[in-house]
Parts: C-alpha cells; structure tokens; sequence
C-alpha cells in the first residue's frame, strides 16, 4: 500500500503538468472551456465528474412534459415532491393535448380541485385519467367528449355525477373507487355500453332496479360499501363474469342469481349473509366462491352441480355440517377454508378423499381427532391447518 502511494507521488513529482480534475475544473470555467485537452484526459474528467454526481448538461430537465405512444405524461416526480397544478398548468397541459391530438390523456395525482371547461374541445380523447386528484365535481362539458372510453375517477371526493355523461356511448370502463358517492350516480344506468364497473369503497346503500340497463357488464364491484340488498334484476346482468360484492350488509341474495351463468368470481366476503338461494347452482362456470364472514348455518346442496369450483371459503360462519356428497361432487376443489366454524369432524367424501386439495383449513372449529386413512389419497396438500377452538363465538347470531 505504502509503496503504491511513493510511486504516485514520484509519478507527480515528475510530471508537473498533469493537474487534479478539480484544478482543471477551475481553468475549464476560467477559459470557457477545457481547451485542446487530450481525450483521454477528458474522459478521465467525465468519469471523475460521474463519480462524484454530476450531471451531463445535455441530459433533460425534470418536470417537462413529453409525448410517449400518443399520451400526454409527466415523469413521477420524487416521493412527497408531488406539487398543486395551477389552472393555468393544466389548460396548458389540456392545449398540448388538443395539438397533438392524442387520444389519452393523464392528468392522475396532481391535487386538482377544479377541471376546465375547455376539456370538451378535446373530442379525440377515448381514454382520460383523473384519478388521485380533489374533484367534488365535474364539469357538464365533460360529457362532449363522445369517444372516451375509459373515465378514471377514483380516488376523489366526488358525490355525483353530470348528466351530461349520459352522451359518451362510447364508454366501456369507469372508476368510481375511493369517492363520497351516496347512491350510483342516475346517468350511470345510461352508461349501456359499460363493461367494467368500480364502486369500491363509497357510501351507496343501494342498487336501484335500473342496473338491468348495464347487461353488457362484465365486471361489477361495489364492495365496501353498505349496500343491504341487491335488486332481482341483478340477475339481467348475463354476461357478468366477476361479481364482487364484499364488505356490506347484505342478508340474503336475490333468486334471480342463478341467471348469472357466466360467473366464475362471486365474492361475498364480510357480508351479514344467513343463507344462499338454491339457483346459486346454476352457476355452472363459478371457479371462486368467497363467503368469509358472514352468518351462515348451512349451505344449498346444490353447490355440488358447481364442478368447475376450485376455490371455496367458508371461514367464520356458524356452519357444523355440510351437505352428504358435496365434496365428492367438487371434482376440482383445490382449496378449501372451513375455518372458525362449528364443525364437530372432519368432512368425508371429498373429491377423490381430498387427492386433488392442496390447502385445506379446519381450524378453530370442535374437531379433536382425524379419521384414519381420511388423507391417504391427498398427494398434492401442501397445507394443512387444524388448530383447535371452541364455538362459542357466534352464538349471538342464534338469539
């Protein structure tokens, strides 16, 4: 080490024209530039400049807009940078738009309380992004632009909508999520080309009879809301594929369920559910069942005509039994939550003896012995929980 330090200062000593980065720094600013330097000094120069962070001054400016794919952007800024867009920000931002005529157009996350009026000259939008903003309301010139698609709302504080909405027929998805809505807003049962819709996390308390409008909708979500009942026209919506419904105060569901045979999702977790319609086993392509928390004491047996179900979640109801030949009948049942139950034994007849489970959750229920050879056949469980609990829990739902 101590050699290697002699030779540098030798080499120093020697050459007495080679000077430090930062020396040739100051005579770079002193004349205007670095001269008729060698170039391997000079990219010896931009290393050291690297090292220490410098930046090149060809590299862009943050915060500059710029056009990506036809879309109006803005790089993220930095955590806790984001900053109050002035009106006249985003007209510019809306005038840009309008210039290059592109069809989407971002203006998510940047505290904007107020949206200009001159959006409606932006008729070539189809998708635009408001998402993460302060909007209370909307302006009625949003409704000129006839070729949106996609209308992102969510995360706003928005109790209503314009019904001047009503004239974007061209609307496929809307996102509702994380605002002060009180009801679905009317114009949204005119919205008939809708198939994506987000209602999470609102205050609506209600579905009125006029959702049959939307049957082209393939994607309902109105969880976490406190919604007590569905409408029997629920059931017109035939092309629904996911239907999320969690987090409410619902008791029971309406018949017309069964009409929903393109399901394959229906989540009806943390619910105040006491039973099921029996048509629920017309649900002939439901792969996802959740009934987590919620007050069930029994389930139809006809959720055995329900083969295709790989995934059910009983968890947390007051359920002791379930019906002779319902496992047995869920030929593709991977995954299986009895959890917090009243359950006495384990349920026999699983499909081939639970060969095709591979999590399987009994715990806190009143089981305190395995039948023999009840596993045997399970090759593929990888997950088995079966911790004990009393039931005493839910005994109130009994009064």
């Amino acid at each position: 080490m101590s050699s290697s330090l002699g030779k540098e200062k030798d080499c120093k000593e020697k050459d007495p024209k080679v000077s430090s980065a930062k020396e040739r720094e100051k005579e770079a600013k002193a004349s205007g530039g670095f001269g008729k330097e060698s170039k391997d000094r000079e990219s010896k120069t931009k290393g050291k400049e690297a090292k220490d962070g410098k930046k090149d001054s060809s590299s862009a400016q943050p915060g500059v807009a710029f056009s990506v794919d036809n879309t109006i952007k803005r790089p993220n800024p930095a955590p806790g940078a984001r900053k109050k867009s002035s009106n006249a920000e985003v007209i510019k931002e809306l005038n840009k738009c309008r210039e290059e005529n592109s069809v989407r157009l971002d203006l998510a996350k940047r505290s904007i309380h107020l949206l200009p009026s001159s959006i409606k000259e932006l008729t070539q939008l189809t998708e635009l992004y408001l998402y993460g903003n302060k909007l209370q309301s909307l302006p009625a010139e949003v409704g000129c632009l006839v070729n949106l698609e996609t209308l992102a709302l969510s995360e706003n504080s928005l109790t209503s909508l314009p019904d001047s909405l009503g004239n974007l027929k061209q609307l496929r998805m809307v996102d509702l999520r994380h605002n002060k809505l009180r009801e679905i807003p009317p114009v949204v049962y005119r919205l008939t080309s809708l198939t994506t819709l987000y209602l999470r996390f609102n205050r609506i308390t209600s579905v009125e009879k006029d959702i049959r409008n939307l049957s082209n909708l393939t994607m309902l979500s109105i969880r976490e809301n406190k919604i007590k009942q569905l409408p029997a026209e629920v059931g017109e919506l035939c092309n629904l594929i996911t239907l999320d419904v969690a987090h409410n105060q619902l008791e029971h569901l309406p018949k017309e369920i069964g009409n929903c045979t393109q399901i394959t999702k229906l989540d009806l977790q943390h619910n105040e559910l006491l039973d099921l319609p029996d048509t629920i086993g017309n649900l002939s392509t439901l792969k996802s069942l959740g009934l987590r928390y919620n007050r069930l004491s029994a389930i139809p047996r006809t959720l055995a005509q329900c083969s295709k179900l790989d995934e059910l979640n009983l968890e947390n109801n007051i359920i002791s039994t379930l019906p002779e030949g319902l496992l047995s009948s869920l030929v593709n049942l991977t995954s299986l939550t009895l959890a917090r139950n009243c359950f006495q034994s384990y349920p026999v007849g699983g499909p081939s003896q639970f060969s095709t489970i591979y999590a399987l959750n009994m715990e806190h229920n009143r089981i305190n012995k395995i039948p023999f050879g009840i596993f045997s056949r399970a090759k593929v469980l990888s997950k088995l929980n079966m911790k004990v609990r009393l039931c005493f829990r839910n005994m109130n739902f009994l009064v």
